[in-house]
């Protein structure tokens, strides 16, 4: 199967969570802020990883925190797992960051765990992403019920942003008069990067959903013409830099889900104690 820029780039978004992320089982907005946390980890050292990792959850329950987040595995491109995390907004996110400063034993357990979790990495990067509603469509998601992530991060040229906008907006349409069977939800990088970009993601409950794109697909580019879709290989080209895709595995021993996604599918998320 192969996609136009454009296509591939809206057929792998999704409406995501929502501000209080993870924390409800069932289909909910995305979140207007999100933080994403990058672990590229040693080869030979994913297990000792998802021990640390299942150990700060367990460190973060015992004190109550509010910091819910979602993990993953890599399963393309380089040996790394991501977290992310929504916030409703700067300042939510600046006490989400504080929770422990006021409860020096679990301050004291947290660092202990980071510092036995740095011993498993080579490198961490963290962004931070700001919900475009106006890129975004589809209806909402219940991600505890989801498996896998295919994320795309599309890095744009200097003063190209709008242009680029203009191009996806103009996607969105083709796909709404296709009746698109997908939900899209669009994160724009604003801190933790040197060049514009914005992070795509569509979650999946298996990946064979990645195979029976192909009707879908052709609806859409009737839907976008002739010249529509020459319109969006020029613009895609005028506007992009580059573009990474990568597909990543939820793990329940690298996340730290609320109360709701555990009600919503309790036997995966939970994991149990050694």
């Amino acid at each position: 199967m192969k996609l136009n820029p454009f296509s591939a780039l809206c057929s792998n978004l999704v409406f995501l969570l929502a501000p209080a992320l993870l924390a409800q089982g069932s289909p909910m907005p995305p979140p207007p802020l999100m933080q994403f946390v990058r672990e590229e980890v040693k080869p030979g050292h994913g297990a000792g990883h998802a021990a640390t990792e299942s150990t700060w959850g367990r460190i973060l329950a015992q004190g109550k925190s509010t910091d819910h987040y979602l993990g993953m595995n890599a399963l393309t491109g380089s040996s790394e797992a991501l977290f992310i995390m929504g916030y409703a907004s700067y300042a939510d996110y600046e006490a989400k960051q504080n929770e422990f400063e006021k409860n020096p034993a679990i301050r004291a357990e947290v660092d202990k765990i980071s510092q036995q979790d740095g011993e498993h990495l080579n490198a961490i990067r963290t962004w931070l992403g700001a919900y475009r509603k106006d890129l975004s469509f589809g209806p909402d998601v219940d991600i505890a019920k989801k498996r896998y992530f295919r994320i795309r991060t599309f890095r744009i040229k200097q003063g190209q942003n709008k242009a680029f906008e203009e191009g996806v907006k103009t996607a969105l349409a083709a796909y709404a008069k296709s009746k698109y069977p997908a939900s899209f939800a669009f994160y724009e990088v604003t801190a933790g990067t040197s060049s514009p970009s914005f992070i795509v993601l569509r979650p999946m409950t298996s990946l064979a959903e990645m195979d029976g794109m192909d009707a879908a697909e052709k609806a859409f580019q009737e839907a976008l013409g002739e010249d529509g879709r020459k319109a969006m290989q020029k613009t895609f080209a005028d506007t992009v830099n580059s573009v990474e895709n990568q597909l990543y595995a939820f793990n329940p021993k690298l996340s730290f889900p609320g109360p709701g996604m555990l009600a919503s599918d309790a036997a995966f998320w939970t994991v149990k104690a050694n």
